[in-house]
């Protein structure tokens, strides 16, 4: 995939660098020359400098060939005007970081695809959400809910007594037939590479998996996996936007 990234951030860089390992064709646009110099040395990725919403910057990205832009600047108005030029230059699709949330409360009422706009994400309210779900899965280290909790993905570090490390995941499988949850993918400790599980896959000690589940799961794990499931007593929050 012919990806462009705007904004050479924090959530900028991690992305480019995420998508990087995929191999994916990456194109890092921002104004700031050292933040593209540090992502230009540290990773294998092409740079640009320039304004993101320059015509001519999009056209030098050679973004009517590309298969995705995301905005995800410090600037709103950036990210919401990229997104809309890009699409009306030939891009597929389009992502765009925003800040005002009233947005997302009103997707039905302003037709954001038909803008230009196919997705809106907001850090805040990625935040919020997984805040609330680490409060009601305090044991797991990631954990994200589909379709209204319909479907669940956790993501866990195998202890040594785990009864499946050691052991394939189709022999995991017929072992434990009742089982609600089906890994979709692996990290090797001391590793950042993401493997998808075969049936051959050996689960390791320390790995870190993430299963896909539903509720019924997420209990079947906290028992394999050895974790206490503890409700958070005391929760601080510091800063009040």
């Amino acid at each position: 995939m012919k990806i462009i990234i705007a904004g050479a951030g924090e959530v900028g860089f991690h992305l480019a660098k995420l998508l990087s390992y995929e191999s994916q064709d990456i194109t890092l646009i921002d104004t700031h020359k050292e933040s593209l110099i540090y992502a230009d040395n540290h990773l294998d990725i092409r740079v640009l400098r320039g304004d993101a919403t320059s015509v001519s910057i999009l056209q030098e990205a050679r973004v009517e060939g590309s298969d995705l832009v995301i905005g995800v600047t410090s600037s709103e108005t950036t990210n919401i005007t990229l997104c809309m030029l890009a699409k009306q230059m030939g891009c597929k699709k389009t992502i765009a970081r925003i800040s005002n949330t009233e947005f997302l409360d009103h997707r039905e009422m302003i037709k954001f695809p038909e803008l230009g706009i196919d997705e809106l994400i907001s850090p805040e309210e990625l935040a919020a959400s997984e805040i609330q779900l680490l409060l009601h899965q305090s044991a797991f280290h990631d954990t994200y809910e589909f379709e209204d909790g319909a479907l669940i993905m956790v993501g866990v570090s195998l202890p040594k007594s785990a009864p499946f490390v050691g052991k394939t995941v189709k022999e995991a499988a017929s072992i434990f037939p009742e089982l609600h949850f089906m890994p979709i993918a692996m990290q090797r400790s001391g590793t950042q590479y993401t493997l998808i599980p075969r049936g051959d896959s050996v689960f390791k000690a320390d790995d870190q998996v993430y299963f896909i589940t539903d509720r019924k799961g997420v209990d079947e794990l906290y028992k394999l996996t050895g974790k206490k499931k503890e409700a958070m007593k005391n929760v601080m929050i510091l800063g009040g936007s």
